[in-house]
């Protein structure tokens, strides 16, 4: 397996990084695959959880459909859903200008001998 060339080398001086300059289309649809089959993993497992639960009475079977939030339940999660969604999909509209500067001296703080 090749290694990975990291763009990120030290701290951010100038403008942002370009994570994917140099990555081929293919290689990000595999890397959105992988985490599709990720995410199906964990709904498979969440599924295995809840027939566990079920079989074992503890919950009923629709006990996570049958679920109502508390009023505090549902505002804690509709902020939560909020506070995620604007972390992924900032990422495809921000800005290329970072938005701090960072003296490029600081690097000679990172070198390791």
């Amino acid at each position: 397996m090749s290694e990975f060339k990291a763009s990120l080398q030290g701290p951010v001086t100038d403008t942002e990084p370009d994570f994917l300059h140099d990555v081929p289309m293919d290689n990000a649809v595999g890397a959105i695959m992988a985490l599709t089959a990720e995410v199906y993993l964990l709904r498979e497992r969440l599924a295995t959880l809840e027939a566990e639960l079920a079989s074992r009475q503890v919950l009923p079977a629709d006990a996570v459909e049958k679920h109502v939030d508390t009023p505090e339940q549902a505002a804690a999660r509709s902020a939560d859903l909020a506070a995620y969604t604007e972390r992924v999909m900032s990422e495809l509209i921000r800005d290329r200008v970072p938005v701090s500067r960072i003296d490029p001296g600081v690097t000679k703080y990172l070198k390791h001998d």
